[in-house]
Formats: structure tokens, C-alpha cells, sequence
């Protein structure tokens, strides 16, 4: 009997061992929380097919295509998920207005269509569609507005955006562009100049949640059978015949060192890709340049909830967007030459020249006490290394490969083509790991993320009569979490009162963050998890006690902890 127990404990141990080896191969482990110390264990004892660096919006989109394809995937970061550029975009999904007028000039000039210009267009507005298709919680269309102060100037607009609906094509459609009013102007937009203005002419791109999505693919990876790890930095690579076989890895919060193994490197790490490229090797030459981007937040009554504003040129020849966003105005943004580095700081000069200029098209000007909330990320510009002339940047995004070590280096591109840019990367990868192309197809293309199933319009009101929530509550939780906000609401049943009286967040949302998607700083939760910091600077700087206190209590943190992640907090906030 003792004999027979024994054949039934290693049995189990072994089916037991095996489901878990497994279980990322074939995404056989269908939850979609990310436990961070499991991944860790998991990273130290398994062999990846592929190991992507930066869990940005390229990282994540590259690890989404690669486990669905059932590629072993890990992906690890240094910081937070979507902690750079990432979660600090205009939040919008787009062809490329600036590339249109490009474009347009071209065509006018020249009487030739830029055809490397068309497709990149043509592109972005398919995926623009896709994007709001896959996670309707997380994207939606949204109407824009550009003003025109010159008669002559209208059919000038008028024609471009008709082109712009054009390229969409069946795939890409979204509500047609028209031309509105300066009657009809003055009655949305009661702020805005009126002195001189002949109309305006509206179109349609999309708006997003950039962290969000990106937590959002996070999860959904993470069902599929993908291994997720932040505040995991590369230090270093292993090499067997000069090709990368390992990253030697430092937890960036214990300080723990370890390898992990692989067959195909990815290097997703945005404007920080020629610090991974030196470090495969430092006889490189750089293929980054750095662009800031700054973005102020002003209060909800200088725009209406259905449409947003382009400015379609500054006096400087740049390009500005005042939107409704998260029941807030969101301006931006500038694009200045900048170093390339972490956690940029916005200057003064940024916030001044902002609202100089949107201040030109509003009745009132927008002052600096009206401003909520600011930030800035970097942004690559990006020169292809294959390309004949280097001096030239690339408009669209860059997949470059080392060919001594084998590195994949992705950067460039956009938020709104993150799903081709990370299924270009994934084709290069089943290249290199000499797998059938057709066996190994990417599969994203309709894939739906994490909170979309079961998602509808009706969404809002069904959490208000199931939870007796507050109207603004239930409307940023179905927006936040999708259909995912049930769980939320039923496994946090208790923590329900808000994190602030002005705002909708709530506590529940401070241990779903930690629980469920890895948030291990309190600006992790503040900024990316929840979007307070980014609304309104001073009211989340006084909810950080409040968030530290949970945070505490759930990681086992020491006193001095904590009072050491809240002036961290406030030093990155300020």
C-alpha cells in the first residue's frame, strides 16, 4: 500500500511538473495575472524561445504575437511596464495627419504620389481600426476639429481629409470628415477665438489609454502562456560563437542576479535600443536620436467631450492637439531635440510655449494656475543602419538584426502600430529559429485583449445596477478594466470608497494593481495602473500615504520602506 502511495505522489509530481514547464509553451495556464515572484521562479528554471527586452508598447506587442504563435516568451524590463515613453503618448491612434500634408504637398508639387508615405498611412489607419476593435474598453473613435481662419485655406483642408477617409479603405473606416460651421464652432466651443473664423473642418482618428493598453496586452500575454517580469534589468548577455544564448538579469528591487536562456533576442526598448545594442556590442553605431515630448493637463470646461482640436500649425510649424481626455483637457505636444534619457523632466519653458500657443485660438488665455498636470517622455527618431543613407530618418519603424550575435533591435514606429511592429519582429524571430513560416503565423490581427469579452456600450450602467456605484465610478472602471471590472468589484467587495472625493478612482483598484499586475512602486499604481497623477498632480501627491499604506501592508514593507517609496514618489511626481 505504502509502495502503491509513493507511484501515486510521483506521478502526480511529475504530471504536476510537467503541466508547469509546459504551461507557457502552450498556454495551458489561462489566468491573466501577472504574478511577478512565480514569473521570476519560472524565468530562473525554464529556456525561452524568445526573450525580449522593454515592456513597452513594442516589447509587449512582440511578446503578444510571440506566445500566441506558442513561441516560450519572456519579456523583461527595467523599470515598470509602459514606464517611459509608453504611457506618456497623446493618446491618440492615427495615420499621420503630418504625414498626410506631406503627402498632399508632394502630390501637389510634384503631380507623383509618395508611395514609401501612402502605405505608411495606409497602415496606421487600419490598425487604428484594429486597435479600437480588439480593446473597445480602451479605444474608441474620436472626432477632431481644425479651424480655419482663411477662406482660401478650406478646400486645402477639406481635400486632404477627404484623402485621409480615403486611405482607410473598408478596413480602416471610421466616421467621414465634413466641414462644420464657424456658427456652428462658436456654439460647441464658447472658449474658442472667433475673431476671422470661416469654419472648420472635422475628421475622425482614435483615442486610447496608452498605459492601459499596455497593461492590457500585459495580461493578455500573459494568459497565452507568456512570462512577464518587471523592474528586471539586462546587465549583461552570455555568447556561445559570439551568438547571445543568455541575459544575465538584476532584480531592480532586491538586487538578485540570475541568467536566463534563450534562442532569439529581442531588444524592445524604445529610445533606449542603442544601450542594448552597445552592450551586444560596443563597436556599434548608434541608430537613435531622442525627441521630447511635453503635455500639459488643464481643467474639462476648455474642451467638450465629443471632439478634440487640431491645431494644425504653430509658429513654429508644429502640430498641437487640445482634447477631451478622462474628463479632463489634454494639450500637447512639443518636439524638441533631446538626450536620451530616463524619467525626463518637464521644463518651464515647455509649459510656457504650450500655452502661448494654444492661447491664440481661445477667447480667454490658458494661464499656468490652470494647469493640473504635466509630463514628458522621449521618444526615438530612428536612422536605419541598412540603409544607404544613414542621414536619413526612418518615418516608419526599424527591425534590425545584428548578424555576429543575432540580436532583433525594434524601435520607431507608433502606439497605433504596435501589433505590426511587433508581428514584423516575431516573423524575423521564427527566421532565426528556422521554424515554418506557415505553421508559426501571427495571430493577433483579431485577437481580442484583456477586458474586451462580454465588453458593450451598455457596459457602464449594467456595473451602476449590479454594484450600486456612482455613475463616474462605474464609467472609469468599465473604460479602466473592461469586462474585467466585475472581478475587480467582486473580489475587492469591502474597499469600494474612493482614493480622492473629486476623483472616481477607488482602494480596490490600489490592491488590484498590486495583486493582479505587478505594481511593486507607488507611482506604478498613481500613474499607469490608475491615470491620477497624470489628471491631477496635487491631489495624488496627498493620496500618497493613502496608496503606500496598502502597499506596505500587501509587500511586507518596513517602516522605513515605506517612508522611503513615498519620498521616491513625490521626487518623481515633482
Amino acid at each position: 500500500m505504502k509502495f502503491l502511495f509513493l507511484i501515486v505522489f510521483f506521478l502526480y509530481a511529475k504530471l504536476h511538473a510537467s503541466a508547469l514547464s509546459c504551461r507557457h509553451h502552450y498556454g495551458t495556464f489561462s489566468s491573466s495575472k501577472i504574478n511577478r515572484e512565480e514569473n521570476i521562479l519560472f524565468s530562473r528554471e525554464n529556456n525561452f524561445d524568445v526573450v525580449i527586452i522593454g515592456g513597452g508598447s513594442a516589447g509587449l506587442g512582440s511578446a503578444l504575437d510571440a506566445s500566441t504563435r506558442g513561441l516560450r516568451t519572456v519579456v523583461v524590463e527595467a523599470n515598470d511596464f509602459a514606464g517611459e515613453t509608453s504611457s506618456k503618448s497623446t493618446k491618440l491612434l492615427h495615420g499621420g495627419v503630418r504625414y498626410l500634408e506631406q503627402l498632399w504637398k508632394k502630390l501637389i508639387s510634384t503631380g507623383k504620389i509618395d508611395k514609401t508615405l501612402l502605405n505608411l498611412i495606409k497602415d496606421a489607419l487600419q490598425e487604428r481600426k484594429t486597435i479600437i476593435s480588439n480593446a473597445p474598453h480602451l479605444a474608441k473613435p474620436m472626432a477632431l476639429m481644425t479651424p480655419i481662419y482663411s477662406t482660401i485655406e478650406i478646400p486645402y483642408y477639406w481635400a486632404g481629409l477627404k484623402m485621409y477617409d480615403l486611405l482607410a479603405g473598408s478596413k480602416g473606416k471610421l466616421p467621414g470628415s465634413h466641414f462644420i460651421s464657424a456658427k456652428e464652432i462658436k456654439e460647441k466651443y464658447p472658449h474658442i477665438k472667433t475673431e476671422g473664423l470661416k469654419g472648420g473642418v472635422v475628421y475622425y482618428d482614435g483615442q486610447f489609454n496608452d498605459s492601459r493598453l499596455a497593461l492590457g496586452l500585459a495580461s493578455t500575454t500573459q494568459s497565452k502562456g507568456g512570462t512577464l517580469l518587471n523592474y528586471t534589468k539586462v546587465v549583461s548577455f552570455q555568447k556561445v560563437n559570439e551568438k547571445i544564448t543568455g541575459a544575465v538579469v538584476e532584480d531592480q528591487l532586491t538586487g538578485n542576479r540570475w541568467l536566463i536562456k534563450g534562442k532569439v533576442f529581442v531588444n524592445a526598448t524604445g529610445p533606449f535600443a542603442d544601450k542594448i545594442r552597445t552592450l551586444d556590442d560596443p563597436e556599434v553605431k548608434p541608430m537613435i536620436s531622442g525627441a521630447s515630448g511635453t503635455h500639459l493637463v488643464i481643467d474639462k470646461k476648455f474642451s467638450i467631450p465629443e471632439m478634440g482640436i487640431l491645431i494644425p500649425k504653430t509658429s513654429d510649424g508644429r502640430v498641437l492637439f487640445i482634447l477631451p481626455w478622462e474628463g479632463h483637457t489634454l494639450i500637447g505636444t512639443t518636439d524638441n531635440k533631446a538626450e536620451v534619457v530616463s524619467k525626463p523632466k518637464t521644463s518651464e519653458e515647455d509649459i510656457d510655449y504650450i500655452l502661448s500657443e494654444v492661447s491664440k485660438y481661445f477667447a480667454t488665455p490658458i494661464i499656468r494656475e490652470n494647469v493640473k498636470s504635466y509630463w514628458t517622455g522621449i521618444r526615438p527618431l530612428v536612422s536605419d543602419p541598412e540603409a544607404s543613407d544613414t542621414s536619413q530618418l526612418a518615418r516608419d519603424h526599424v527591425v534590425n538584426v545584428n548578424k555576429s550575435s543575432g540580436l532583433i533591435t525594434i524601435t520607431g514606429g507608433k502606439w497605433t502600430t504596435y501589433r505590426v511592429m511587433g508581428e514584423h519582429t516575431i516573423n524575423k524571430a521564427v527566421e532565426l529559429l528556422n521554424l515554418p513560416k506557415n505553421q508559426y503565423q501571427s495571430q493577433t490581427e483579431n485577437l481580442k485583449i484583456s477586458g474586451a469579452d462580454g465588453y458593450n456600450n451598455n457596459y457602464t450602467q449594467f456595473l451602476v445596477n449590479k454594484f450600486s456605484l456612482d455613475s463616474d465610478i462605474a464609467a472609469h472602471l468599465a473604460t479602466t478594466f473592461g469586462s474585467r471590472s466585475e472581478f475587480l468589484l467582486q473580489t475587492y467587495s469591502d474597499k469600494l470608497e474612493r482614493i480622492d472625493p473629486h476623483h472616481p478612482f477607488i482602494m480596490a483598484e490600489v490592491h488590484y494593481a498590486i495583486t493582479y499586475e505587478a505594481a511593486r512602486k507607488i507611482t506604478d499604481v498613481i500613474s499607469r495602473r490608475l491615470r491620477f497623477s497624470m489628471l491631477d498632480l496635487n491631489a495624488s501627491l496627498q493620496s500618497l500615504e493613502k496608496i503606500a499604506d496598502v502597499m506596505a501592508k500587501e509587500l511586507d514593507w518596513t517602516e522605513q520602506k515605506r517612508l522611503d517609496e513615498i519620498a521616491l514618489a513625490r521626487q518623481e511626481l515633482q
